[in-house]
């Protein structure tokens, strides 16, 4: 892979790139690589069929039989606290 771009970043940004790599144990670069790629390639939004998908594949996790809670109860639940 040999395809690059150049971009300018502030005092401030680049500090505080520069601050996560050194937490990250990695380069400034290989810093910034990774936060594009997991923003631009993992976060990317999906496809309608996509998040189908992936819904049916998590609802398949489910045991038969299993009730489920209600997720507003749980809110509720845990809000009282």
């Amino acid at each position: 892979m040999d395809d690059k771009i150049t971009i300018e970043l502030d005092e401030a940004a680049l500090d505080a790139l520069s601050r996560l790599a050194q937490a990250h144990g990695r380069s400034i670069d290989e810093e910034a690589r990774v936060i594009v790629t997991e923003r631009v390639v993992v976060r990317a939004p999906m496809s309608a069929e996509e998040a189908v998908r992936r819904a049916r594949a998590i609802r398949a996790m489910t045991p038969e039989g299993v009730v489920q809670t209600d997720s507003v109860a749980l809110i509720r639940e845990d809000r009282d606290r």
